[in-house]
């Protein structure tokens, strides 16, 4: 028998030493800042590769590195005709990524972002390292098909991947998993759209929800080293070209602006309602055909080829189709056109599997939309169409996500168009308005309703939150077997100061509770302490181990005791929940939180201390 050069020992030293570097990281901010740069630059590195893979898939499947500047033209390389491999790549590629999927990383199928969101808020930043390989393929093979879906989505989830992994790896505290992981999301926001301001306010705007100046520095550290090594790798230039710098005729056009707000933001919200009504629609008809789920994007690949031979420029991002409608070259027509089969086809996309953002695909929906506002207006003002389609833009994608400041940002640095940030910000507080009054869910926050995950939920703000009560249950204090005599039971409640106790059966489930105010009457009428308590009328009141709080604390006040047992499927007592025990948890937290308000920081303290030396 041979022994492995590398003992147990070693292994649980190598892990020790992870868990005191991961802390000490933690515990100071400088070393943490160097690890949000570190996840950074790992994004940012992903973030081109990434980019190399939708452009090399793109060039298998055509020909070309971007197909929408080739339209109707034959494959780049092999000269097949466009309606051949429009038809089939879709479905070669679905049939690639569709078992890489289901085997190694389901949570990379759809747009991603919704299941940053939720590891974020509510399972400590957890997101296997797994996913942003997986998540990179299958998205690049998705779009570089012909997948009518965003970038920002996938890198957004391979971003937090990279950085919850990073985390993990040194055992850093669950706190900072979550903030490497929301660093990793802003970096991929900031590398794939060369805005590392926007990716930072992304972060905490729809990731994190939360803004402090330390995580906002965090973040935006990231979110520069990425920026950075992306514009390195693959050069400075900006994701939608504009040649010119748009303005405003005049600042009477901001009435119109307003109208825009109003139009775009219903354009993303209708988006958001066509993208999950396909997916149902593509649910119900998936689930007759009986066939195994890994089949899903290869087979209806098929459909979604068919659909690009009809309409070849919904092949990938369109980012180039957003360029003409920005420079005014197209009819109103073909906006509208070009916005419902954007709507339709990323729709599609998503629904049959395919992996791919959403973020994308809503301000090419904005754009298309802005531009055409912009035509209709022409008679009444001189300001450029380019102007109403950049700031539809950022309203459509208000309206889907509810992210004002991200809209404003985001636009502003992907497009150069600085001047436009006053007319932005009026027709993205406009769409955003207009879709909070319309609907409580997000194009983000609607797919995890949709199947039960709850990400900010009132009831968790409150004392208990949604803890069943076995989760903070307490002993029971005693419980009597149904053979103790009264007097025994007097003694008990005396000793443990409570008004009811439990009381169990020969084979040891609940039968009810003894009351010492019943008990107080019987000694009154002279009735015998010698006989078992058994004989005597108990109170069938309880919960059970699953009960939330609204349901024990129900139950205290309907029954008006002070305490309850707590039963399990058996019947039996596990446990007690009193109205003493939750005045005490109270009292704890109003100390708390008054030692709280006292603290000093340790550089006070010692200045503190020198004052009273000198003194």
């Amino acid at each position: 028998m041979t022994l492995s050069s590398k003992s147990p020992q070693s292994g649980h030293s190598a892990a020790g030493k992870r868990v005191r570097v991961g802390h000490t990281v933690a515990a100071h901010r400088s070393l943490l800042g160097v690890a949000a740069a570190l996840v950074g630059a790992v994004v940012g590195a992903a973030a081109v590769l990434f980019n190399l893979a939708i452009r090399g898939w793109t060039w298998v499947s055509t020909g070309f590195d971007e197909y929408t500047t080739h339209i109707g033209q034959s494959h780049g390389v092999w000269g097949w005709a466009p309606w051949l491999f429009l038809l089939l790549s879709p479905a070669i590629a679905g049939f690639i990524y569709g078992p890489l999927i289901q085997r190694y990383a389901p949570s990379a199928k759809g747009h991603g972002i919704p299941e940053v969101m939720l590891a974020v808020r509510r399972k400590g930043g957890c997101i296997p390292g797994r996913v942003a390989v997986v998540k990179i393929l299958a998205s690049a093979l998705t779009i570089g098909s012909g997948g009518s879906a965003g970038r920002e989505g996938p890198i957004v989830q391979v971003g937090a991947s990279l950085g919850s992994t990073i985390a993990s790896w040194m055992r850093m505290p669950v706190s900072r998993v979550v903030l490497l992981a929301s660093c990793g999301s802003a970096a991929g926001i900031a590398a794939t759209f060369h805005a590392p301001l926007a990716g930072a306010v992304f972060a905490l705007e729809v990731i994190l929800v939360e803004f402090t100046a330390e995580t906002f520095g965090f973040v935006v550290l990231s979110a520069v080293t990425s920026s950075i090594v992306a514009r390195l790798l693959q050069g400075d230039e900006m994701v939608v070209r504009v040649t010119d710098n748009l303005a405003f005729a005049s600042m009477s056009d901001m009435w119109w602006v307003a109208l825009l707000g109003l139009v775009a933001g219903l354009c993303g919200l209708g988006f958001s309602k066509i993208l999950y009504a396909s997916e149902d629609a593509i649910d119900w008809v998936w689930a007759h055909t009986r066939l195994p789920e890994w089949a899903r994007p290869g087979v209806l690949g098929l459909l979604l080829g068919a659909g690009l031979v009809a309409f070849p420029y919904m092949y990938g991002s369109g980012y180039p189709l957003e360029e003409e409608a920005i420079a005014g070259n197209y009819s109103i027509g073909f906006l509208l056109a070009l916005m419902v089969g954007r709507a339709l086809y990323t729709s599609f996309t998503i629904g049959m599997g395919g992996s791919g953002g959403v973020f994308a695909p809503t301000l090419f929906i904005g754009a298309m939309a802005g531009a055409a506002f912009g035509d209709v207006l022409s008679p009444v003002t001189n300001s450029p169409v380019g102007v109403f389609a950049v700031v539809g833009m950022g309203a459509a994608f208000a309206g889907a996500a509810r992210a004002p400041m991200t809209a404003v940002l985001i636009i502003v640095e992907m497009t150069g168009q600085f001047s436009l940030i006053l007319p932005m910000m009026l027709a993205v507080v406009i769409a955003t308005g207009t879709s909070r009054f319309l609907t409580r869910a997000t194009i983000y926050t609607e797919k995890l309703r949709r199947r039960g995950d709850v990400l900010d939920d009132p009831v968790e703000g409150t004392l208990l939150g949604t803890r069943e009560a076995s989760q903070w249950m307490i002993t029971a204090p005693e419980v009597l077997a149904c053979t103790r005599s009264v007097a025994s039971a007097l003694s008990a409640l005396r000793r443990t100061k409570e008004t009811v106790l439990p009381v169990v059966d020969n084979e040891g489930r609940f039968a009810g509770l003894v009351s010492s105010l019943r008990l107080a009457e019987l000694t009154q009428e002279g009735g015998s302490l010698d006989a078992p308590v058994s004989d005597l009328p108990l109170i069938d009141e309880a919960v059970a181990a699953s009960a939330p709080p609204s349901e024990v604390l129900g139950a205290l006040r309907s029954t008006g005791l002070q305490a309850l047992p707590v039963l399990d499927e058996d019947r039996r007592v596990v446990g007690w929940v009193s109205e003493r025990d939750l005045v005490d948890r109270m009292y704890r937290d109003q100390r708390r939180a008054i030692a709280a308000r006292t603290q000093t920081s340790w550089g006070s303290r010692m200045q503190a201390a020198g004052g009273a030396a000198s003194g």
